[in-house]
């Protein structure tokens, strides 16, 4: 069971806080969709020039990975929040510019499949597939800032209407590769840990996350 302090957790806690607070002061809910995952957020307008919003999105999906000749399969795992601060340069124009945090607990869990031969290739070295399959799990920072533009969450009138949001988040991805015993007899340490390098090479270089989210927006 996760901790209470897990970075998720503290995203919900603030998605039901401006949530709650958007009830009480008439402000903003909405559904979102994009890059992130699908979720839900509120906002809150604190002036004409400022206001804040929090959200919480999810989403999973297959995904392959290929290093050299090796090929992955896993799953990608969405599981993400955010709190930010909205500027609206216009105190007549929705347009703002929005800076804040995701939380996040994103990760991709991938198994090494035999070739043709039906064996493994684990740092240049081919070894039977005995067994369990050596795997890779990347992750990426709990925390990681954000900047960007976007439309919306300043809807004069009550009722519908429509948000979008564009940006980047920034974070060096993590890679935690694992060889299981059984190949011990087949592989060297430093094996394992060129394979490690190949694969944290291939993923690590992708430093910026890119946000593109749409949302569908209730005034109360």
């Amino acid at each position: 069971m996760r901790s209470i302090s897990h970075p998720i957790y503290l995203a919900l806690g603030a998605l039901l806080a401006s949530v709650a607070v958007g009830h009480a002061q008439a402000q903003e809910v909405y559904v979102t969709g994009g890059t992130l995952g699908a979720g839900l957020g509120g906002a809150l307008n604190l002036s004409p020039h400022f206001g804040v919003h929090a959200d919480a999105e999810g989403f999973g999906l297959s995904h392959t990975v290929t290093v050299d000749d090796n090929r992955y399969d896993g799953r990608l795992t969405l599981a993400q929040g955010g709190t930010y601060l909205d500027v609206f340069p216009f105190a007549s124009s929705a347009f703002r510019l929005t800076a804040g945090a995701l939380f996040n607990g994103d990760s991709l869990s991938a198994k090494l499949q035999p070739n043709a031969q039906g064996n493994y290739t684990i740092g240049g070295t081919s070894v039977p597939a005995l067994g369990p399959s050596p795997s890779a799990k990347v992750t990426l920072p709990h925390v990681m800032p954000y900047i960007g533009i976007g439309y919306g969450h300043k809807k004069p009138a009550l009722g519908l209407g429509v948000s979008f949001d564009l940006g980047v988040a920034y974070g060096r991805p993590r890679v935690d590769y694992n060889v299981p015993s059984v190949y011990d007899p087949f592989v060297t340490d430093q094996n394992i840990l060129d394979e490690e390098q190949k694969f944290s090479d291939k993923v690590t270089r992708y430093h910026w996350y890119p946000v593109a989210q749409v949302a569908l927006t209730y005034r109360f």
